[in-house]
């Protein structure tokens, strides 16, 4: 049987994780992870291709840790993390090729001028165009970015810098309009382009009442980084694919999770994430497999099959 953690404790250290410079997943360097490379036969991970034939097209996936499938301990298992998931979805039409250069650590700002991982092109951006302008058959891009720029603002796991935080959303707002542009110039007008929200991990710790200061207004700044992204993507005619529903962010019906009683937008938080089993945000396998299913409904109603 797994080890649970007390929901309180699991929050306290992984705000602690997450803090920016405290050996976080999320500060993960270019020189603690695979190298990602030019093409699909030799990226970080070569299990990245859902197939080498790829008779339903190109499907290129960027993003930071969640798309790179961190784990609690440091791996990173791209076989079950989201972008794999949703191309399995997706193989009806034809098997897909999955190029997955996702980067543990990444924001807006290193997705762009590079400085996390090792990418050929030079950034992770600059890799993705190259791959969606070298290609006939582009089926899909996908992407995840934005939340590092936020998650740098926990300072020793007892405080977020509310400043900080507002920073980080403007720096959203500013950089995620020029990835996804030019994202949509080199995939085509004609490529559904899902820009990925994300769910907030803040709610657990609202929920407890952890003695954390700042985090009322870490709970609140999800909302302008998910407007944030939201905008960008209609401005620049890319798709927004939100995962409030699945992950029930506004739904407060009281639920009993490991013995106590919280809102429901907690217990999912707990459920979909390994927060409560290993103090880490990053998805579950459920999680992952939600995150999936989400997009590959939205890839399907884009014209994706």
């Amino acid at each position: 049987m797994r080890r649970t953690l007390p929901l309180a404790a699991a929050v306290a250290v992984t705000l602690a994780l997450t803090a920016c410079g405290g050996g976080s997943p999320s500060a993960t360097s270019s020189a603690s992870r695979p190298s990602a490379s030019a093409s699909s036969s030799a990226s970080s991970s070569p299990s990245a291709s859902v197939s080498p034939s790829g008779s339903g097209g190109l499907y290129v996936a960027l993003g930071d840790s969640l798309a790179a499938g961190y784990q609690p301990g440091g791996a990173e298992l791209r076989d079950t993390a989201y972008p794999a998931l949703t191309a399995k979805r997706l193989q009806s039409g034809g098997e897909l090729t999955l190029d997955n250069l996702g980067c543990s650590g990444e924001t807006t700002t290193s997705l762009i001028k590079g400085g996390k991982c090792d990418f050929a092109a030079g950034s992770q951006l600059q890799q993705a165009e190259k791959l969606l302008k070298a290609s006939d058959k582009v089926a899909l891009v996908t992407i995840d970015i934005g939340g590092n720029d936020l998650l740098r603002c926990v300072r020793g796991g007892a405080q977020i810098d509310t400043a900080c935080v507002r920073a980080g959303v403007a720096t959203v707002k500013k950089n995620l309009p020029t990835i996804l542009t030019r994202l949509r110039t080199a995939a085509g007008k004609d490529v559904p382009v899902l820009v990925l929200g994300y769910y907030n991990p803040w709610l657990a710790a609202k929920a407890l009442n952890q003695p954390v200061k700042g985090v009322d207004a870490a709970a609140k700044a999800y909302t302008g980084l998910s407007t944030a992204i939201e905008s960008a993507a209609t401005s620049t005619g890319t798709t927004f694919v939100g995962l409030d529903e699945a992950f029930s962010t506004n739904d407060t019906t009281p639920t009993k999770i490991n013995g106590r009683t919280v809102p429901k937008n907690a217990a999912q938080i707990c459920t979909l994430t390994n927060i409560c089993t290993a103090a880490d945000i990053h998805l579950t396998d459920e999680g992952a497999a939600t995150v999936a299913r989400v997009l590959a409904k939205a890839a399907q109603k884009a014209g994706v099959s």
